[in-house]
């Protein structure tokens, strides 16, 4: 073939035209046969604040937290989940196995039966054998509620924890749509574990002897886990299980309900048309509860069943009288939603994208108090065995959260600053339900996470006595919270290495980066830049909590931290990433693997220190090197042999997890870098990309497999077979801060120590977007126009009509609400 030179001929022109279309039309047709796919399995229904499911065989489980902070259900779109007391360590209620088939097993059961014909089936779907005829569930803000027909029989349960009692309410709705009198055996079926999961792991044989499941008067089921030399007999409760219609039978035997080579799918005891009334002195629990229910033709009955907790056998006559009441289910929904209506009420959004929107007003704020409820605890992909509360996972959970109730993100924070130490470190992950020793590991970023906490509560509430508190530290003594933030800061400038950047010490927010400073000498690049940021906070938190003396220190520190970034830190197109042991760079282009690392570009602007050229250029090279149509890869190229084939950096494969792969946390600071550099578009870009049901679109529901409701922590990268995987949902430090990219940096809209400050940083094409704020007692409603379709760049703001000077609106402690009107 002739190589041709020169331009394209107009013939030729117009065939890479037609390559171009038809590649096109390719690409949308895939893409409309992806959004019907995924129609076929799920819908968003954004006025009732659900979504809904129409099939069961998602490909992993679509999970939902039922919870009053005390009580909790992780709860699946087919009905399997776990429920635990406070802690799934210690206090795990029920069985759910993790990593076994068949997937999404145990579960809170209800078995339907015909009691004249035998057959039954289970309105969550599984798992009995035969399946509804219609089916379907939805997920909402703390419930889940399961819709079926079978056999002429309509079935409509709802799950949820309510705020008035530490119990699970199966809330069951029952129709006879035949023309007959319709007699029910109605099931609920709980498996109980053993409380310590580890424990059961390793002890079960002998544990089993010293549990018991027994009736109680009351007409209900308490099991009492009794196990000698368990960490808190004192506060280790009694599970009770009842409902609020007379008891048939009951079983606590799990070999009695379920029987001998049997499963969930076929009880013996439902098989042989009822329980058999045992109860459990050793051996395997359960919870098994038969009532009857006749149904004349047409007639709709409720029954409730309640799975709880109380601490001793006077409280659980209390809860099972209280929860008796005519109107406690109703009272609890109502309260479970009101809950919900009011946290949610302090930030709604009007935008020109409604998967966006739906985020932002709904899934990420929701998603983001779950985090901050349970750290990195338990999930479908987190067994729950020994995270306890990771400290810097926590630190940022609380950002997402101050804005929406700071009073919550004050006593997160004493929590926190309980595990400083007096010389400024902290415990790495810590157990304060347990009270197991915590994690003792030095990393050099783990400390310093705190400050930007608290200046988020102050610039929210303007409650400069918070920093006056006096705390206690991990090792004795006390001091103000301002005295705890300033040794955080005083640690990490006496913990420098050999070229003046923070020592890597354990490692920094990179975990892997542990094997870049075995010997002590290893220093975070990053940490330089984390300093930086957490630097700018703490001049304001010195000048508020009257120490205006310090301020000249944090300002020499961070030039000093600057100047290294921008001169030792820069490798010519991007910034590098830490300093090895042996007193290399890495993320470098001298190296064949692990050149670039997102982390590095992102807060080198996030920080202020990068020149603005070198930010720019810097940012570029992400856009250029590390972006793909699924979101940004945390570095490349991906790690096999580097540094050492005997010893890499890391051992994850290739685009998965810490190397290589879409590590959506990090992307989050690549949405805030942008949207500092002004350039709307390309923050925008990143931000759309990675809303989980755009992403899901993009890469199919079954390569894709999570939840297209909350954010992942990773989605495989493209050097992986598997690229588009997301891995590990829910609980990921990506939902605080995609929350605070969306609204405080894409919207713009940011409390400040003087007011609120309103700097939006938008795809030009969109016309404008409004916003209902409620800041410091009073309601900001902000309307913003784009007209002259900028990017950003404010031009004028009105607050009730009257021109403002500046971009910060202030606090005005005497009005309800303002109308804040926005020209960009």
């Amino acid at each position: 073939m002739m190589k041709q030179s020169g331009p394209l001929s107009p013939a030729g022109q117009s065939g890479r035209e037609e390559l171009k279309k038809a590649a096109a039309k390719t690409a949308g047709e895939v893409k409309l046969a992806r959004i019907e796919e995924l129609d076929a399995y799920f819908s968003f229904r954004d006025e009732a604040k659900e979504v809904e499911f129409k099939r069961h065989d998602m490909p992993t489980p679509w999970m939902n937290y039922l919870s009053n902070g005390t009580f909790h259900t992780m709860l699946s779109h087919a009905g399997g989940g776990v429920a635990f007391y406070k802690s799934p360590q210690i206090w795990r209620i029920t069985r759910y196995r993790f990593f076994h088939l068949p997937t999404d097993r145990s579960g809170p059961y209800i078995y339907l039966q015909d009691a004249g014909t035998g057959s039954y089936w289970c309105p969550t779907y599984e798992p009995a054998s035969q399946k509804p005829q219609e089916w379907k569930s939805s997920h909402g803000l703390g419930y889940t509620r399961f819709e079926a027909r079978e056999d002429e029989i309509s079935a409509r349960t709802v799950y949820f924890v309510g705020p008035y009692e530490n119990s699970l309410i199966w809330n069951l709705t029952l129709t006879n749509n035949s023309p007959t009198v319709k007699i029910l055996n109605v099931y609920a079926y709980a498996e109980f574990g053993m409380m310590e999961f580890m424990r059961e792991l390793q002890w079960q044989c002998y544990n089993k002897h010293q549990v018991s499941v027994q009736y109680h008067p009351g007409e209900a089921l308490v099991y009492k886990y009794g196990v000698e030399n368990q960490p808190k007999p004192d506060e280790t409760p009694l599970v009770y299980m009842m409902s609020d219609a007379p008891l048939y039978s009951y079983d606590g035997d799990r070999e009695e309900f379920i029987g001998s080579y049997r499963s969930e799918s076929n009880p013996v005891a439902v098989e042989q048309g009822g329980c058999k009334g045992s109860t459990l002195l050793g051996g395997d629990p359960c919870g098994a509860l038969q009532v009857q229910v006749t149904l004349q033709p047409g007639e709709t009955r409720t029954v409730n069943f309640f799975l709880g907790t109380a601490m001793n056998e006077a409280e659980v006559a209390r809860a099972i009288a209280h929860s008796r009441e005519e109107d406690f289910v109703a009272r609890s929904y109502a309260g479970l939603k009101e809950n919900w209506d009011h946290y949610l009420g302090g930030w709604k959004c009007e935008l020109p994208d409604q998967d966006a929107q739906r985020m932002i007003n709904l899934w990420n704020p929701y998603q983001a108090q779950r985090n901050f409820l349970f750290s990195r605890n338990i999930s479908f992909y987190a067994t729950g065995t020994f995270r306890g509360v990771g400290f810097r996972d926590t630190a940022q959970d609380i950002l997402a959260v101050v804005p929406l109730d700071p009073e919550a993100a004050k006593e997160k924070v004493r929590l926190l600053l309980g595990q400083q130490y007096q010389d400024g470190h902290v415990n790495h992950y810590f157990f304060p339900n347990e009270g197991w020793e915590p994690v003792t590991s030095i990393h050099s970023d783990d400390h310093l996470w705190t400050a930007l906490a608290v200046w988020d509560i102050l610039a929210e509430t303007g409650d400069a006595g918070f920093l006056m508190e006096s705390l206690p530290f991990y090792d004795g003594g006390e001091g103000t919270l301002y005295e705890h933030l300033k040794r955080a800061i005083d640690y990490t400038a006496s913990h420098r290495g050999p070229n003046g950047f923070p020592l890597m010490l354990r490692s920094d927010w990179n975990d892997q980066l542990f094997r870049v400073c075995r010997q002590g000498k290893g220093e975070s690049i990053w940490t330089a830049m984390q300093l930086g940021t957490v630097l700018l906070h703490m001049k304001d938190l010195a000048v508020a909590s009257g120490h205006p003396e310090h301020v000249a220190d944090y300002e020499a520190l961070y030039e000093n931290q600057k100047q290294l970034v921008n001169s030792l830190g820069w490798d010519g197109r991007w910034f590098r990433r830490a300093v090895m042991d042996d007193g290399r760079f890495l993320g470098t282009d001298e190296h064949d693997e692990a050149k670039i690392w997102l982390n590095a570009q992102t807060w080198a602007t996030l920080s202020g220190m990068a020149d603005p050229d070198k930010a720019v250029q810097a940012m570029d090279s992400v856009r250029d090197i590390l972006d793909t149509e699924l979101g940004i890869k945390k570095l490349h190229p991906s790690i096999t042999t580097f540094p050492d084939p005997a010893d890499p950096l890391t051992n994850y494969n290739k685009g998965t997890g810490e190397n290589g792969a879409v590590f959506c946390h990090a992307n989050t600071w690549a949405i805030i870098a942008e949207c500092l550099l002004g350039r709307g578009d390309q923050a925008y870009k990143y931000y759309r990309q990675l809303i989980p049901n755009v992403a899901m679109e993009q890469a199919g529901l079954w390569r894709y497999k999570a939840e297209p409701f909350v954010y992942a922590s990773n989605l495989f990268g493209p050097e992986s077979d598997k690229f588009g995987l997301a891995n590990v949902s829910w609980l990921t430090g990506t939902a605080a801060w995609m929350y605070i990219a969306a609204t405080q940096y894409i919207m713009g809209i940011k409390p400040v120590l003087e007011g609120l400050s309103i700097d939006p940083c938008i795809p030009a094409e969109w016309e404008g977007f409004k916003v209902s704020r409620k800041f410091r007692g009073c309601l900001y409603e902000i309307s913003v126009t784009n007209s002259s379709h900028s990017c950003k760049g404010v031009k004028e703001i009105r607050v009730d009509g009257q021109r403002l000077e500046g971009n910060i609106v202030p606090v005005y402690p005497g009005k309800a609400a303002v109308k804040v009107e926005v020209t960009l």
